[in-house]
């Protein structure tokens, strides 16, 4: 067994992940559950425990302190538990999320504090990654005990529900996805990045009070909304200006990790324009939610498996790494454009939309089959 199990952990969430996303895809169209249903699937079953990991795992990093305790797991998987019973409870009759809303606070809560500890060891200041690592965090724990409040408080659900969403979409999801790209795409890239630093320091402020207005917005107010959408819009360009005008050629690539998680940027500005237009009842909220997983989310999770996948299945064991990141990462800028089109797609209610989806996961997980058995043929040779 490894001596630091968390890389495995992580490996097999970000599999749950993609095997949640595509159940969640197919569910609306085979059964008459609810829509809130499948999304839950996607978000608190298969993303949310997969960011609770990667955050135990990146921390260390950015605080140049050593390997996660065992203990720092029970967060990621606390917050699987909690994505589970969502999903039962909102596709059975039990009432469960007020239970799995406590549980998912209390393992952000524990990781949050965790983070903090680490902060204070860390020789000298720790990087700017870490406070968005905590923002994201902090919106997770709020978007919780807001919709938890809006089960006690049931004249306001509508209004708190859609503070749920946003804050925990863009707040929790978006806070940790762009503060996670900013220093992964030099990385994947090949290239050093010194601006890097500099925006995450600058960009917070703006990308936080963004999200409270588009939350606040949707519930109460279109024009708060709409400069909320403003601030993220700017923050997203000067993040493209800056790495895709300096470094095109290393990411602009047929193959590899990089375009995929260009194509999640570009999946994000899509889902937030189409946010706007569900904000003035041009969109329903079940077409601009898909879009938000298949555009982002999928390009996203994919890209940063191509990346992460091989270093966590094959610890110390680059050149094999480097194999399957090879493997992983053919052709993936045809399977980035793939999500972009059935993101624009869905947005256009067209049924190809979620062929088109399905198709590029599932030439993911064709070629995600070969690492896995070369991990179990590692796991077995090593006992």
């Amino acid at each position: 067994m490894p001596t630091n199990p968390l890389p495995r952990l992580l490996a097999s969430l970000a599999i749950i992940s993609l095997i949640s996303a595509a159940i969640g895809l197919i569910l609306p169209r085979v059964s008459d559950l609810p829509a809130v249903a499948p999304l839950h699937m996607i978000l608190a079953l298969g993303v949310m425990p997969l960011i609770l990991g990667a955050i135990s795992y990146f921390i260390p990093v950015l605080t140049r302190t050593s390997s996660p305790e065992p203990l720092v797991l029970l967060s990621p998987i606390g917050a699987l538990i909690a994505g589970l019973l969502v999903t039962l409870s909102l596709s059975l009759t039990y009432k469960l999320y007020p239970v799995a809303a406590g549980i998912a606070v209390l393992a952000a809560g524990r990781l949050l504090w965790w983070s903090q500890q680490r902060a204070k060891a860390t020789l000298g200041r720790p990087h700017p990654g870490l406070l968005w690592y905590q923002l994201a965090l902090g919106a997770l724990i709020l978007g919780l005990l807001i919709i938890t409040l809006a089960a006690l408080w049931p004249e306001q659900w509508l209004p708190l529900k859609r503070l749920h969403l946003h804050i925990n979409t863009l707040g929790f999801v978006g806070l940790t996805a762009l503060g996670t790209l900013r220093v992964l795409l030099p990385t994947v890239g090949g290239f050093p990045d010194p601006q890097a630093g500099l925006w995450l320091m600058k960009e917070w402020r703006w990308l936080v009070a963004g999200t409270l207005l588009i939350a606040t917005g949707a519930t109460w107010s279109t024009l708060l909304a709409e400069i909320g959408l403003l601030l993220w819009l700017i923050s997203l360009v000067r993040m493209i200006q800056g790495l895709l005008k300096a470094h095109q050629g290393k990411l602009w690539q047929w193959h590899g990790a990089a375009i995929s998680l260009i194509a999640a940027v570009i999946g994000l500005v899509l889902s937030l324009i189409s946010g706007a237009l569900h904000g003035h009842g041009m969109l329903p909220t079940s077409q601009a939610s898909e879009a938000f997983v298949i555009a982002f989310l999928l390009p996203l999770v994919t890209g940063a498996a191509t990346h992460l996948l091989p270093l966590w299945l094959l610890q110390s064991q680059p050149e094999k790494q480097k194999q399957l990141r090879e493997q992983l990462g053919y052709l993936s800028a045809v399977r980035g454009l793939a999500f972009l089109i059935a993101g624009v797609l869905t947005l256009a209610s067209q049924p190809l939309a979620f062929l088109i989806a399905i198709a590029a996961l599932c030439q993911f997980f064709i070629q995600l089959a070969r690492p896995l058995e070369i991990a179990a043929i590692e796991d077995e040779n090593s006992k």
